[in-house]
């Protein structure tokens, strides 16, 4: 990817986003959040790779995270250019090549298709997929998703979490971009406590103040920590998030560090949640070097 210095390479890259997301050719991604590998998701991922090589047809193969219905996993995202993007459900690698075979012949796999996805508010932005399988229904029409809106959760099990060009696609870093060229740092302090925004912790403590003191604590070195523990048994809502959606946590923590007047971030987390180590690895790797561009290139 080309180093972001102006709004015109920015957008070059949300396009290259797109372009992945909304391919010329068939799209199948694969849930690889902890719920989807521990129900056999990387094994079908090499199916895949496997199925579509035998093919000698070309597909865009691709990890996703968790969409939210871990009970149905593993779930695959099919999109066909044109067409809606189908999500299908408890699909097993010997089911890769007859799945393969049925997006050739312009068919669907009946039995496992679980929900269609016409068009999605990432609300920084939208995706249209197209129109069509009148028989199949729409994901907020199954009992599980109905009357859910998501937001924190808006682009988990649709995007690539390790892709930050598709992250961008959906408006990621838009926000970030601004706050760096645009705004001054109490203005977005002040947008952030008009917003009501709280920790989802037992306090629910106001994002804007947290904020506030930290901008005003007189300090040579300050940090912000994203403490991403659950005490909760079994309550795994910020692993999800974190597995998922990285990119969303860490434009978050930049645009609270650098308004907060920070140096460097970090993140907490319990070994035990740990689940999937190549995503954690990734998000602290990325992380570093993100920092120490904002904080070396100032």
């Amino acid at each position: 990817m080309p180093r972001i210095e102006d709004i015109g390479v920015f957008n070059a890259v949300r396009e290259t986003g797109l372009n992945k997301l909304v391919p010329p050719v068939p799209r199948i991604g694969v849930g690889m959040g902890t719920c989807g590998r521990g129900n056999g998701a990387e094994g079908l991922y090499h199916a895949f790779l496997e199925a579509i090589d035998r093919s000698g047809t070309e597909f865009f193969l691709t990890g996703l995270g968790c969409f939210g219905a871990c009970c149905q996993e593993p779930l695959v995202n099919i999109r066909v250019p044109g067409q809606p993007l189908l999500i299908l459900r408890q699909v097993q690698a010997n089911d890769a090549g007859r799945i393969i075979h049925d997006i050739s012949g312009g068919n669907i796999t009946p039995e496992l298709v679980y929900c269609k996805i016409e068009e999605w508010d990432h609300i920084t932005g939208s995706i249209r997929y197209g129109h069509g399988y009148p028989e199949v229904p729409a994901w907020n029409e199954i009992p599980f998703f109905k009357g859910q809106k998501k937001i924190v959760l808006r682009n988990c099990g649709l995007i690539n979490p390790d892709d930050i060009e598709e992250y961008m696609a959906v408006g990621g870093y838009q926000a970030l971009y601004k706050a760096l060229i645009d705004a001054k740092p109490e203005s977005i302090i002040e947008q952030i406590k008009a917003a009501k925004l709280r920790g989802r912790g037992g306090a629910g403590f106001l994002t804007g103040n947290k904020w506030e003191f930290l901008r005003k604590a007189v300090a040579d070195q300050k940090f912000i920590i994203c403490n991403a523990d659950e005490g909760d048994p079994g309550a795994y809502m910020n692993r999800n998030e974190i597995e998922s959606d990285p990119h969303s946590m860490l434009e978050g923590m930049i645009i609270g560090a650098i308004r907060g007047g920070t140096d460097l971030s970090g993140r907490a987390l319990r070994l035990a949640q740990t689940g999937n180590l190549q995503t954690y690895a990734f998000l602290f790797v990325l992380g570093v070097v993100l920092l120490l561009y904002l904080v070396l290139g100032k």
